[in-house]
């Protein structure tokens, strides 16, 4: 009996299932391929993936390889526990020497893709989870809603598969967010309840104990909230609550001390004397930063900066879908009875009161804290409440699905109002998707420092020989980092911190199976010293130094236009152009439709004359 085709109704149910599903990936993947360069900020935790994977975890003894970590020569600003950088390297390994092995991997720096890749893939699954949770709780409209306003924002999207502790601790924050919308349905077992309700308390703990301490800000007044709401009691939430912080420090503090032991003391952690403060690096962090305040070297802000300044810039489209429906919501708490409900969506009081008296708490906990540290320490980013957002989109999203499919009954003209609803909620969505347009467009030239190496490999002179090549500051802030030095081995005992290549100086892999393509022909030397000899043109002379990559041409006696060379004579006759980087250097009102962009060349390559 021949079995009969499936349907056409078949078919499109079960393709309508998969979008939704897919869509994060393939979001948040296409951001990672457009933009696969990193910044300084993102580096501590690239690195170290880079010497998981390069040198594995052999640390202890005298044929330890912990001498050759990136983070003993250059340490960060602050220290920054390594357990996320190991975990993700371990995750990406297999991976990564599977591509190797069948020869899908050629570079390094399709390893770095690759990391991120798997950082993106993380908070995609996260984020299924959620909406998958979502449907369950609100319906289908709402999900599509969530999925459409989040995926079509600028923000998480582009960063979810960057390297920066916020971002590698927000996959845990959005499943949190999804095991407690669960745990508050009326259906499921109390025990079941009780369990995901501990499993997110414990996780965002662990969060904010190892990764970014700001964390417990949204998660006490959550804990708070339950407790109120009687889903769990205090003595449940302490009980979690420890589990979570002695538990994940029992785990991340023997591996801290041992990779930041030998690095303390340093010239650039000059506050950082004492063993002691390693064992808890958030908490040092903590101190360093707001108590100390070293933040405000970073920058100053406002103490209104998240309300005017974070909020708006992250939600676009979705702010005024927000404010609709926190005011329908509070009217609706005051007794002003408001008749918003579409056929298919949840009533919008009952589904943003829900929402905010499980999160609002938290939301109000984080920026409101966050505001009052930022204006005492004198400086706030939008990624420190980037926690928050999939709050924001939620309640969004609730108000969205109730106006698509509002019925307007007793509205005159109902068929028109409904209509322009529609469009309306279409426009604000368009409206997300053309900001997220035009700041990819503008993102993906910011990284100059990443388009060094193609450069280089441009350069006849360097591929029949042994060269070094120097980076300074700017172009590792940029995107050079340890995956875009392509024609690198990994080192082998060396003190200096040229990082030397030469074949005399290689290690053999740690892993079974090499978690890095052998390195291109001929053998580079990198240098990223940031020593006396190699901050002036003549000590880099005196140095030997073949190529140098530097944004402050003018002290080689490198003239741009309307430049003025800054450098001697000397060396002038030292130093010649063999290359530039050109990048995004800065957007303004002018122009033709009011904005202008400037394109300019960011770094020079300067080769050794004779």
């Amino acid at each position: 009996m021949k079995s009969t085709p499936p349907s056409f109704a078949r078919v499109r149910r079960k393709l309508l299932n998969t979008l939704p599903n897919l869509a994060p990936f393939v979001v948040t993947f296409a951001h990672v391929l457009l933009s696969p360069y990193t910044k300084v900020e993102e580096s501590f935790t690239l690195h170290a993936v880079h010497d998981v994977l390069a040198y594995g975890l052999d640390l202890g003894g005298e044929g330890g390889k912990l001498a050759l970590w990136d983070h003993v020569t250059f340490p960060g600003a602050v220290p920054r526990s390594f357990l996320p950088p190991i975990i993700l390297g371990l995750v990406t390994y297999p991976f990564v020497a599977a591509g190797v092995a069948l020869g899908w991997i050629q570079t390094k720096l399709q390893v770095q893709i690759l990391v991120r890749l798997i950082l993106a893939a993380a908070f995609s699954h996260s984020f299924n989870h959620l909406s998958k949770t979502l449907r369950t709780r609100y319906g289908p409209a709402v999900r599509i809603w969530f999925i459409l306003l989040s995926l079509s924002s600028f923000h998480i999207p582009y960063y979810a598969g960057r390297t920066l502790p916020n971002f590698m601790a927000l996959p845990g924050v959005i499943l949190s967010i999804s095991l407690l919308l669960r745990a508050g349905t009326r259906t499921g077992p109390p025990a079941v309840s009780i369990r995901r309700t501990r499993n997110a308390i414990i996780l965002l703990t662990s969060l904010a104990t190892i990764v970014r301490l700001e964390i417990a800000l949204f998660l006490l007044p959550v804990t708070l909230s339950l407790v109120l709401a009687k889903r769990a009691t205090v003595s449940q939430v302490i009980r979690w609550g420890m589990i979570g912080g002695f538990g994940s420090l029992a785990v991340s503090a023997p591996l801290d001390y041992t990779l930041w032991k030998p690095t303390i003391p340093h010239p650039s952690l000059p506050t950082f004397t004492s063993p002691l403060q390693i064992l808890w690096p958030e908490l040092s962090a903590l101190h360093y930063n707001a108590l100390q305040g070293h933040s405000a070297e970073w920058g100053i802000m406002s103490k209104h900066y998240y309300f005017t300044n974070s909020l708006p810039k992250l939600l676009v489209g979705s702010l005024p879908l927000v404010a609709l429906g926190l005011g329908v919501w509070a009217l609706s708490t005051l007794g002003i009875k408001v008749a918003f409900a579409g056929r298919e969506g949840v009533k919008v009081p009952e589904g943003v009161g829900e929402t905010l008296r499980l999160f609002g708490l938290g939301v109000l906990g984080l920026i409101g804290a966050m505001s009052c540290i930022g204006h005492k320490a004198s400086h706030a980013e939008w990624r420190f409440i980037i926690y928050s957002l999939p709050v924001f989109h939620l309640v969004a999203s609730i108000t969205a699905a109730s106006l698509w499919s509002f019925p307007w009954t007793q509205a005159r003209f109902r068929s028109q109002l409904r209509k322009l609803t529609k469009l309306g909620l279409l426009g604000l969505l368009a409206l997300n998707f053309a900001v997220t347009g035009v700041m990819t467009f503008l993102s993906v030239d910011n990284y100059p420092g990443g388009e060094v190496w193609k450069v280089l490999e441009s350069i006849p002179q360097a591929q029949d020989r042994l060269i070094t090549i120097h980076f300074p500051s700017y172009p590792l802030q940029t995107g050079a980092t340890l995956f875009t030095f392509l024609h690198e081995r990994p080192r082998q005992g060396l003190t200096s911190p040229v990082t030397a290549t030469s074949g005399a100086s290689t290690i053999s892999s740690p892993w079974a199976y090499p978690a890095f393509p052998p390195p291109l022909e001929p053998r580079w030397i990198y240098s990223k010293s940031e020593s006396e000899e190699y901050s002036t043109p003549n000590g880099l002379w005196n140095s030997d130094v073949d190529y140098v990559v530097t944004g402050n041409w003018a002290e080689y006696g490198i003239i741009e236009g309307d430049d003025e060379a800054s450098g001697s004579a000397a060396d002038r006759r030292r130093w010649r152009l063999v290359g530039e980087v050109h990048g995004l250097d800065g957007v303004s009102r002018g122009g033709k439709y009011g904005v202008e962009i400037r394109w300019a060349r960011k770094l020079a390559i300067l080769g050794r004359v004779g």
